[in-house]
């Protein structure tokens, strides 16, 4: 194969999977309104058949069952998946955006600003993400906007992206740190190009080792921990369509009955496996990404 980098990337299994995986995703939300049309205008809105009754089982018009209050389970597990990219991406793009920034800049300025960034960071770093998340919610309160998943949860979404982006900060000022010690720098510094220049034309594509390894297995570590934070009640009642909200439903119903246990299994297992399976296929990509862009583990890998 004359292109060393393709063969590189056909060689990670892990990353082929991973591959596969996020585009069995991005295929069933690029086609929700065909596989799940919605009944109203607001497609996020979960359908009801009826209104009061316990879960029912799947069947042919609920291809996986109904939730209390009859409620369509696959509509929103097929929805969901909309709102799982949104989350996971946004929230990821913006921590990547704010550490991108705040990793050059202390990097290569140093001194002060270098001190004061990562003073600031480690305050951040030091308070604990549940806590933050609470106190962004309380800025919200009496917004509807600001609580509701069905619209992308904008109060967790930001809450996580200002108490998230540190490791992103470390990881490029690091980075920056040995590429501003190269040669090639120098000579730019010595020849009169200026700082803005030096930093997108030399440090800044040559200081990405590693952001994008952690940028993938992000996305699907955001979307379970918003998860966890809607099943734990903090983005809202609304019934929408969203696996956390799946799965805040049928906390209720995960014991089931004296007779069979896992009667009301149809209300938990889908959404959790949509969840680890989405989990999973970022967290492939970036052990993938691991391992053909090091150069030492590429290495072994390819004996």
């Amino acid at each position: 194969m004359r292109n060393p980098i393709m063969k590189y990337l056909l060689s990670s299994r892990a990353l082929i999977a991973g591959v596969l995986l996020v585009l069995v995703f991005v295929l069933i939300a690029a086609a929700a309104p065909l596989i799940a049309p919605p009944d109203g205008d607001d497609p996020y809105q979960l359908p009801r058949d009826g209104f009061v009754g316990n879960p029912e089982l799947p069947s042919p018009e609920h291809p996986l069952g109904l939730m209390q209050d009859r409620y369509d389970v696959f509509h929103g597990i097929i929805w969901g998946t909309r709102v799982a990219f949104r989350v996971g991406l946004v929230i990821t793009f913006g921590r990547l955006l704010i550490g991108l920034t705040v990793g050059v800049l202390a990097g290569y300025y140093g001194g002060r600003l270098d001190a004061v960034a990562m003073r600031i960071t480690d305050a951040f770093m030091s308070f604990p993400v549940v806590a933050a998340v609470m106190i962004v919610l309380t800025l919200f309160i009496e917004d509807d906007w600001g609580i509701q998943m069905g619209q992308g949860g904008p109060a967790i979404i930001i809450a996580l992206i200002l108490f998230g982006w540190m490791q992103y900060a470390r990881l490029i000022r690091a980075n920056v740190l040995v590429e501003k010690s190269q040669d090639y720098v120098k000579a730019a510094i010595s020849v009169g190009a200026r700082d803005r220049r030096i930093i997108y034309r030399h440090v800044m594509p040559n200081a990405l080792q590693g952001l994008f390894i952690l940028a993938a297995s992000d996305v699907g570590a955001m979307v379970v921990t918003v998860t966890a934070l809607t099943f734990l009640g903090l983005s809202g009642d609304k019934p929408v369509a969203d696996w956390g909200m799946i799965l805040k439903v049928s906390r209720n119903w995960v014991i089931g009955t004296p007779v069979n246990a896992f009667e009301y299994w149809y209300m938990y297992v889908p959404p959790i496996v949509v969840i680890v399976l989405f989990s999973m296929g970022w967290g492939l990509i970036g052990d993938g990404l691991r391992e053909v862009l090091d150069p030492r583990l590429r290495g072994l890998h390819l004996r």
